[in-house]
């Protein structure tokens, strides 16, 4: 029961690594100081408070970036790397899995890459088109969204370090609302008028030719 528990602990974190990267690894920081997680001695600097406000910072600047459309596009790309890392390294500090054989740590990259990786890609079929119906024309509504992913990836890794059969139920109520949403807004796209390609009913700018509409 308790190595269920490590795992399901480990797969919220990495879940939450994919919606916002620093966010999960800041909060194994800020739970080893509680009684209810405590860092095995390889992971103990993420505790370490120059580190922890690092990672506060990063935290700071990822919410600011992910707020404004163009960077925000940008950082849709980009961000995948820092958020397999935070995958992995959650999923390792939590399953204690790191540098004890090159199986355990391939299992840790992964299992905990992987899962960063998948939540952050169906974080981009949700967030892309959102960009271009409504952050585009409404700064506040960018601000919201990047709030709102922050929040998810807080109670994700919250969660997974003192509740992580929530954590799971959470991660699996947050896939299968993203896949509906994403079903929804793929079956009301409509063709491009320059280039024909389905497109967001309303959307300021063609994703594919990058034609303008007013």
């Amino acid at each position: 029961m308790e190595s269920l528990m490590t795992i399901m602990a480990a797969f919220g974190l990495a879940a939450g690594a994919g919606a916002k990267a620093f966010i999960p690894v800041l909060a194994l920081g800020a739970f080893s100081y509680t009684p209810y997680f405590e860092l095995s001695q390889r992971f103990a600097w993420i505790a370490d408070p120059a580190v922890m406000t690092i990672l506060g910072v990063l935290v700071i600047v990822e919410i600011v970036v992910d707020a404004h459309p163009d960077l925000g596009r940008f950082s849709d790309v980009v961000a995948y790397l820092p958020k397999v890392v935070a995958g992995v390294l959650g999923f390792a500090a939590v399953t204690g899995t790191l540098d004890d054989s090159l199986v355990q740590l391939g299992a840790s990259g992964v299992l905990g890459g992987g899962t960063a990786a998948g939540v952050h890609w169906l974080r981009n079929q949700v967030r892309r088109p959102f960009r271009d119906l409504a952050e585009d024309t409404h700064e506040t509504a960018g601000k919201l969204a990047s709030f709102g992913e922050a929040g998810a990836s807080a109670t994700l890794a919250g969660t997974a370090l003192v509740a992580p059969p929530l954590s799971a139920l959470l991660l699996v109520g947050f896939v299968a609302v993203s896949v509906v949403t994403v079903r929804a807004v793929d079956a009301r796209r409509v063709p491009c008028g320059q280039c024909g390609e389905p497109i967001i009913p309303g959307a300021l700018v063609c994703p594919h030719c990058k034609a303008e509409f007013t």
